[in-house]
């Protein structure tokens, strides 16, 4: 094992015993994070002071340079405590590595002078940019822009028009997060604190080294490029739907962990049962649940071990192998979904108090597997579709 493998192991697990220590100050703001839609301020000092913004920054920019399976592992430690914050930070580093793909003139601009700068990114085409002198007015509304209450840019996917309005192509633009007009529009049942809000210019003028084609955003060019470090290599969208799932795998073994903890104290009503455990339907039921969210968490590994193994040999990812990813992170999210319900079964009806922290991971758990990456059945699809040689039914993997 080469000694630079070596050092991203042991950085992996100083990471995530950081996590684990700071943890407390974490799950202590959920109950703020839920109320006022945002991150709590305490949260996301502990976030900086980690530098768990930086994971997935070069270390040109004095970042941590870490690799998908790292930022998987952290994502999984984080959502033990508050899944909203786990989401961010997860947000935050697929941004910034989404940022690598600008001009050098546009990362020197955001990282810099700040290494730790947090970004936002929204992939839907929901905006209109057309061309002016220097760069380009952009127009628009974006929602569902996790954790932009607390990130310094922001990366916004629009159409560009002539001045006519006729289509011209799309693109990839970066944009103080300072310039833009935020919608308090994230009312929901799950994932509060995330404070994924809609993002809202007119007109904002974006200077052209911030501007690239949706083709370059994309691409997986850079996937062969002995030029630059494996971080920077890697396959960015793909990487990004795996530490989404991460996510949500870590808010089952959350869960699972809360079940296991209290069950020794808690009877199976309405039978004769004092303690969960004497129940042999019970320790059967939380063993076939266990059983379903370690299968989750092997899905999301192999995705992120095959990912990092590209980029370390700089072999690319043959399209097969990355409709498999798809299908390996719709199958992880869809099994902690059933195994949510279960683990609320097992524990009983207490498990919906508002003090319970159970009903939290079962209502974060189900609403961020619904993100778009994330998709089961579209997983299934693209899967499904790679042995016949079918057309992608999404426009980048």
């Amino acid at each position: 094992m080469t000694n630079e493998r070596t050092d991203l192991l042991e950085l992996r697990a100083e990471l995530v015993s950081t996590v684990h220590k700071f943890g407390p100050v974490l799950a202590e703001g959920v109950a703020e994070g839920e109320r006022e839609r945002k991150l709590p301020d305490a949260t996301v000092r502990a976030i900086d002071e980690a530098r768990l913004s930086s994971l997935w920054t070069a270390s040109a920019y004095g970042g941590l340079e870490t690799d998908v399976r790292t930022m998987g592992e952290v994502a999984k430690a984080l959502s033990h405590y508050c899944p909203s914050t786990s989401w961010v930070v997860n947000n935050i580093n697929g941004s910034n590595l989404l940022a690598a793909k600008f001009p050098r003139a546009a990362r020197d601009e955001v990282f810099g002078a700040d290494p730790g700068a947090k970004l936002a990114s929204v992939f839907a085409a929901t905006g209109t940019a057309v061309r002016t002198e220097g760069g380009y007015l952009l127009t628009g509304s974006w929602p569902y822009a996790s954790g932009i209450l607390h990130d310094d840019w922001t990366i916004l996917v629009a159409r560009e028009v002539d001045r006519d309005g006729e289509p011209v192509g799309g693109l990839s633009l970066l944009v103080p997060t300072a310039d833009v007009t935020i919608e308090d529009t994230w009312h929901t049942v799950g994932m509060r604190a995330t404070g994924s809000h809609t993002v809202v210019l007119r007109e904002a003028f974006v200077p052209g080294h911030r501007v690239i084609s949706g083709e370059r955003q994309r691409g997986r060019e850079n996937t062969t490029d002995v030029t630059l470090p494996p971080l920077l290599r890697t396959a960015a969208i793909a990487a990004m739907a795996v530490v989404c799932a991460s996510v949500v795998v870590g808010i089952g073994q959350a869960a699972r962990a809360f079940v296991v903890d209290k069950a020794p104290g808690r009877g199976v009503a309405p039978s004769r049962y004092t303690s969960q455990p004497d129940s042999q339907t019970f320790v059967s039921a939380l063993g076939r649940t266990a059983l379903t969210i370690d299968a989750a968490e092997l899905h999301v590994n192999r995705a992120a071990d095959v990912l990092d193994e590209a980029a370390r040999e700089a072999t690319g990812i043959p399209e097969s192998e990355l409709r498999r990813i798809r299908g390996d992170v719709g199958q992880a999210v869809n099994l902690v979904t059933v195994a949510l319900d279960e683990l609320m079964w097992a524990h009983g009806a207490a498990a919906f108090a508002e003090s319970n922290p159970l009903q939290q991971y079962w209502r974060d758990g189900n609403t961020a597997a619904r993100h778009a990456l994330l998709n089961p059945r579209i997983g299934q699809e693209l899967y499904g579709g790679s042995f016949f040689g079918l057309d992608l039914v999404v426009p980048s993997l």
